[in-house]
């Protein structure tokens, strides 16, 4: 159940097999294991020792496959950091894990590392300064796999929900190789990494597919043409991706038709499937999307694996091993068709959230996960999605906190009330909308705002638009009311 054992065991079993295909070259099973070792003995010549938090502010790559696996090794916990956050962003992350070692691929800028040396008991690691060389695995002096506990922590992965901040998802090497292991990747596979492997789904890609010794098509920034080249040249079997993603495949395919036999499945997570992108995708490719779902707290909860044109839009039946109840407002289970919040319990199901208690006995009860979606059941069993308790804004496949994006507009000295809501969007799901109520006798322009946030947050959760108003609206609790603003944007659309 270690993540290393994984990697360890694929390295002896079919050491010359490609582990990993990417822009930086093709990396074996061995040396993606030397690698790996030598990357743990520099971290503990670096004073690291088990349990100490590292942050890899790496993208997609052989580089961060390698530093992975690595802190798993030394039995440290990786703390993966997006490329594309903002400097306030990652110095939160590196300040609440309390990380000792700062992994970058390139220096920082100038607002970055003057906010690492705040930090002061923070080492910075560049990757370029840790030049490859040929080690045997015998000249290596990495922690030994079993003074690893299954149960011990092994990944933070910074999520957004409804608090201003990330919350930090723990999993130990037991719930994540059980994440993982849901994705139903086998030897003879060559998997296609696109999505982030900062994320959850681009981690568990990488860990599924060294678990079965399978072959990773990395790609280090999503392009649908390079994504179709790479898998048509590689024999590419799955993809798992974004709505937002696919509706790109379906226009580079439709410009320049490859060959793509090889694929077993397309797989489609991160928000609801249009009806109509699932008809477009399947006259384009032949071959329908299978949509799934799941949190980064939970790994995979249900996957729709018929695709029948009734059930278009559903999020499938639970997944093996995962039960899954719909619980109406007092808590007991809701009847089939009947909305409620969707809660969840399997093997997969995180440890906690990172140095935050209350957030984890609210959200873990009796070994239970409240997820703070709401869905129903049918009759037959299959899970159909209702909505968000949570509020959070899904744009692509990035979840982006209301309040996170409010509270940096208040920042801006003119703001005196914030709201920050999302809208459907064709492309990416949802798209940020923000709405402002200013102080007497100060004026600011919507782009202002929208450059200050810009330099504080990043791009993914900058608004789109402002939309200035006298009075924010509240609820009885005097709290602006995000879904009063919400429709009051969409009544507002409808009306144009």
């Amino acid at each position: 159940m270690l993540l290393a054992s994984s990697l360890h065991e694929a390295s002896t079993l079919c050491p010359g097999k490609p582990a990993i295909n990417s822009e930086d070259g093709v990396l074996t099973y061995a040396a993606l294991d030397v690698e790996a070792r030598r990357f743990a003995s520099e971290l503990v010549a670096c004073g690291v020792h088990r349990g100490d938090r590292i942050s890899l502010h790496m993208r997609n790559g052989t580089d961060i496959a390698i530093a992975y696996f690595g802190c798993f090794y030394a039995g440290a916990i990786a703390v993966p950091i997006s490329t594309r956050m903002k400097t306030p962003e990652i110095e939160y992350m590196i300040e609440h894990s309390g990380s000792s070692v700062f992994v970058a691929q390139s220096p920082p800028t100038d607002d970055l590392r003057q906010a690492l040396s705040r930090l002061p008991d923070l080492r910075l690691v560049l990757s370029k300064d840790l030049e490859r060389n040929v080690y045997s695995q015998s000249e290596t002096t990495a922690a030994t796999l079993s003074m690893v506990p299954a149960d011990y922590p092994a990944i933070i992965l910074y999520t957004s929900g409804t608090t201003a901040r990330p919350k930090g998802v723990v999993h130990s090497h037991r719930s994540f190789s059980n994440a993982a292991r849901g994705l139903n990747i086998w030897g003879d596979d060559v998997v296609t990494i696109a999505m982030s492997m900062t994320h959850s789904m681009g981690l568990a890609l990488l860990v599924a597919s060294t678990a079965a010794a399978a072959t990773a098509i990395v790609v280090t920034d999503f392009n649908a043409d390079l994504v179709l080249d790479a898998m048509a040249s590689g024999g590419g079997t799955h993809m798992v991706g974004v709505p937002a993603m696919y509706r790109s495949l379906v226009t580079a395919q439709r410009a320049r038709p490859r060959a793509l036999a090889s694929v077993k499945r397309w797989l489609v997570t991160g928000d609801k499937l249009p009806t109509e992108l699932q008809n477009d995708f399947t006259r384009q490719y032949g071959r329908p999307l299978h949509e799934f779902f799941g949190t980064t707290e939970t790994g995979m909860i249900a996957a729709n694996l018929a695709c029948s044109p009734e059930r278009v839009g559903s999020l499938g039946r639970p997944a093996p091993e995962v039960e899954v109840v719909v619980k109406d407002s007092n808590g007991h289970s809701a009847p089939a068709g009947t909305e409620g919040e969707l809660v969840v319990r399997s093997a997969a199901i995180m440890i906690g959230y990172w140095k935050d208690q209350a957030a984890t006995a609210a959200a873990l009860i009796d070994g239970w996960f409240h997820t703070g979606d709401l869905a129903c059941q049918d009759q037959d069993g299959y899970l159909w999605f209702r909505g968000r308790k949570k509020e959070i804004i899904i744009s692509g496949d990035e979840n982006i906190s209301p309040q996170e994006v409010e509270d940096t507009l208040y920042q801006h000295r003119s703001v005196r009330e914030a709201g920050v809501t999302g809208t459907p969007d064709p492309n990416v799901g949802e798209r940020v909308i923000a709405f402002v109520s200013c102080w007497p006798d100060v004026t600011v322009t919507a782009n202002e705002l929208i450059d200050f946030v810009e330099q504080r947050l990043a791009t993914y959760k900058v608004p789109r638009e402002i939309i200035f108003l006298d009075d924010l609206p509240k609820n009885s609790t005097g709290k602006v009311n995000r879904r009063a603003l919400r429709d009051r944007y969409a009544a507002a659309a409808d009306n144009e």
